[in-house]
């Protein structure tokens, strides 16, 4: 990942406006994500995606970076290579091939890119000052240096375990919305993407890679949500950093965001008005989720992520040598947002407003904007459904917010503690978080057993594709699909409950058979509260959401199969352990009906 969305891009799209190595690779990003989204959706609506035509689509747009970056200035290094490698090719058939003459052969190019980039780093260092001096911060004492340090080093662990601790350890998802996103994955893959209002940017990012890695869609979609929750968790840093210029400000936001110190633990008062409590309610209820959703991240996180970096990216534009790297970027990042969530376009909008005043107001503006609309859109109760999109990333709002207020108080404590204001209060700021905000273990509504996944994708592997059928529950539909066939298991249990009770009766399927049963159904630990008519009647709530519902249908599935089996010895159990059981039915030589 590092490599795709890094450093490759960044060699490819060079920006050498851009002075700081931080705007040239968030350039790089954006712009390869740009690419790689628009091109496989293209890709896939003239159905046309498979591995080669991702990689295509990557090589073509890191190509045509490089063409626009350095078409002209790299023409004379490169033909100064070319005649340094032909002279040594026909040398080399001159004289024979030796080892050592080999090597040097091979490593030309290796030494001419060295050499440019000792050129390049030459450029940026002023006249007169060695180059280890432009990397020394001047006012920086030894104290604030480790200071920053621990608080950096906390950032970095807290950010990577509260968002790989899940998807390294559990194969199944955390968030009901994932299933969407791996089956839109799984239909690109299969170049079978249906027709919508809006672009999967998220599911054709997921699906590049897993065709360019060759990984199961759902290792990367479970991957590729940690990596982009890691990614706002950088950007909130990245434009922090551009917009205040102050690093202990910087630091503590995004220190709020990597720890997640804004889940509620406190109970509601029930003294206060019944409409506040149910504000409040929402509003914990977001956030609590939200906790989950640092790592299952979805399309409208992916759009937080761009607006953020557009903020940032705007910063640069100001300077007119700057101006048509740093406009590009932005104008990449402004219609990834319209794409994916153009309900965040509002927010772009405030932060446009207020950079007219300077780069503080704009900070000041989008941070505030933020929370509010959020809070708007919980009071509403639904009726403001644009602002719905602003209310689920209200974690990333706070921890701009965070930010203006630290920036604002370090700089009222500079009238008691002069320079050192900044570093007491990240100390204090650092040391209260740590004792009463850290988030506590999510509580996490899975809806299925870990083995149940596992086991999907492990039939995905090993039997030929579209030879065999699985009846299971709905979240299995995602992750084998276009690999088999499917087929609803509380509609498979309505269908044959009864005829199977017959010895001569058969499946009426050409592949495979494999039904998961459940011998103890999987249900939530919580209480089975009324739910609206509307929810009630819904099959999928009905059948799998609903502790009864789910415990009737996993009794009737289990004994339809037992019934099933004793009339047809050839049928055995592909998998059992305390919970599961999987059947495997063979095709019957008068079963004349397709699958499903």
């Amino acid at each position: 990942m590092t490599m795709l969305f890094g450093v490759l891009p960044l060699l490819a799209f060079a920006q050498t406006s851009l002075p700081s190595l931080a705007s040239r690779l968030v350039g790089a990003f954006v712009r390869t994500v740009m690419t790689i989204a628009i091109g496989s959706i293209i890709w896939t609506k003239l159905g046309l995606f498979t591995w080669l035509t991702a990689v295509l689509v990557y090589a073509i747009g890191l190509g045509i970076g490089w063409i626009a970056s350095h078409q002209w200035r790299a023409q004379p290094q490169f033909a100064q290579l070319g005649q340094q490698i032909a002279i040594a090719t026909i040398d080399i058939f001159d004289r024979g091939i030796s080892a050592p003459q080999l090597r040097r052969w091979c490593l030309l190019p290796w030494h001419a890119m060295q050499a440019r980039l000792d050129a390049r780093s030459k450029q940026l260092v002023p006249k007169g000052k060695p180059a280890s001096a432009t990397a020394r911060r001047q006012g920086w004492s030894l104290p604030l240096v480790i200071l920053t340090a621990i608080v950096t080093i906390a950032i970095i662990s807290s950010t990577v375990w509260l968002r790989f601790e899940h998807p390294l350890t559990e194969f199944r998802y955390s968030h009901p919305d994932t299933y969407g996103q791996l089956l839109l994955t799984q239909q690109i893959l299969a170049r079978d993407l249906p027709t919508s209002d809006r672009l999967p940017i998220f599911a054709s990012l997921a699906a590049f890679i897993s065709a360019l890695s060759g990984v199961h869609p759902i290792q990367v979609v479970h991957l590729l949500g940690a990596i982009v929750g890691t990614t706002i968790v950088l950007s909130i840093g990245y434009t922090c950093g551009s917009l205040t210029k102050n690093g202990a400000a910087t630091l503590a936001a995004t220190y709020s965001l990597g720890a997640y110190l804004f889940t509620w633990q406190l109970p509601i008062s029930t003294r206060l008005p019944p409409s506040v409590q149910q504000c409040l309610s929402v509003l914990r209820d977001t956030l609590d989720r939200g906790l989950i959703r640092t790592w299952a991240v979805g399309e409208v996180e992916l759009g937080a992520l761009f607006a953020i970096l557009a903020i940032g990216c705007s910063t640069q534009i100001a300077r007119a040598s700057r101006r048509t790297e740093a406009l590009i970027n932005t104008l990449c990042c402004v219609l990834l947002v319209a794409i994916i969530a153009p309900e965040l376009l509002i927010l772009l909008l405030f932060a446009g407003f207020g950079s007219i005043f300077g780069r503080q107001m704009a900070f000041f503006t989008v941070s505030v904007a933020w929370v509010v609309l959020g809070v708007l859109a919980a009071i509403s109760g639904g009726y403001f459904p644009t602002f719905g999109s602003v209310l689920t990333v209200l974690p990333i709002g706070l921890s701009l917010l965070v930010g203006l207020l630290f920036s604002a108080i370090a700089t009222a404590g500079r009238l008691l503690l002069a320079s050192w204001s900044a570093p007491v209060c990240l100390t204090i700021f650092i040391a209260v978080t740590l004792n009463f905000s850290l988030p506590p273990v999510p509580a996490i509504d899975y809806l299925e057993y870990d083995a149940t996944a596992r086991k999907a994708v492990e039939i995905g592997h090993l039997f030929p594709h579209h030879q065999w059928t699985l009846v299971a529950p709905v979240e299995q539909l995602a992750q084998v699909y276009g690999r088999g066939w499917y087929e609803d298991i509380a509609q498979f249990t309505a269908k044959y409950q009864e005829r199977v009770a017959s010895p001569s009766f058969n499946f009426p399927h050409q592949t495979t058979l494999l039904v998961i049963t459940e011998k103890q159904p999987f249900i939530l630990d919580k209480p089975e509260y009324p739910v609206p008519y509307s929810v009630l009647v819904d099959p999928t709530y009905r059948n799998y959401r609903s502790p009864s519902g789910r415990t009737k249908l996993a009794a009737a599935t289990l004994q339809l199969c037992e019934t099933y089996r004793r009339y047809h010895p050839d049928s055995r159990i592909y998998y059992e352990n305390d919970r599961l059981r999987i059947y495997q039915f063979r095709p019957q030589a008068n079963a004349l009906t397709a699958p499903p």
